[in-house]
């Protein structure tokens, strides 16, 4: 076998849609954050709300993949709606508080029973990780990862939790943005990092 194909644990890129998948995640929540820094929160919702369908009706005219763009909105929209039904502007930022802290608690708890969530992660994405549950280096580094994502989760729900139960609402936005895309690549940066080196070329004989 030649070493001049490489292939990575997974591609990062393909996963966020390229720079352009990142900026267009990432556009709606700076709007919110730029809004609300001058205007009511309802208001900031509003024009994140309005930036979310720009930008997919831009990548619907360019006919390009409305997947990241879609999921956007369609959290935008749910997040906005619990607000308007609560009459309570603060609650468009509940869903993603509760939903950091059941993950933090998923990632948490797999690592209590020694199923560490990111092994069955790794190995969905690349068949190259399959073998982590015989693997016992592997084992420990999907250990390592998903405690990892479970520090990110966990940090997300509780500071933007404290702020929520405080009513520091103002902050909110910029602590859903600040701990949003900084920990998610530094996340997945770091889980690359420990898998440096594990991965098992999946179409290889295994050994007698």
């Amino acid at each position: 076998m030649t070493e001049e194909h490489v292939v990575a644990p997974f591609d990062l890129s393909e996963m966020v849609g390229g720079r352009r998948g990142v900026v267009d995640m990432s556009v709606p929540g700076v709007t919110l954050v730029i809004v609300d820094t001058f205007a009511a929160l309802a208001w900031a919702i509003v024009g994140a709300l309005a930036t979310a369908a720009v930008v997919a009706l831009v990548r619907l005219l360019r006919h390009e993949p409305l997947r990241q763009a879609g999921m956007g909105l369609l959290g935008l929209a749910g997040a906005a709606a619990l607000a308007a039904i609560t009459g309570d502007a603060k609650t468009y930022f509940l869903p993603g508080i509760l939903l950091n802290a059941a993950w933090a608690a998923v990632t948490i708890t797999s690592i209590v029973v020694g199923r560490p969530l990111l092994g069955y992660v790794i190995a969905v994405l690349d068949r190259g990780y399959a073998h982590w549950r015989e693997d016992a280096d592997l084992r420990r580094a999907a250990t390592i990862a998903t405690a990892m994502w479970a520090t990110v989760f966990a940090l997300r729900a509780s500071v933007q939790g404290y702020l929520y139960a405080h009513g520091h609402v103002h902050w909110l936005a910029p602590a859903r943005l600040g701990l949003g895309l900084p920990l998610w690549f530094l996340a997945v940066a770091g889980t690359l990092f420990v898998l440096e080196g594990r991965r098992r070329d999946a179409d290889a004989e295994p050994d007698a």
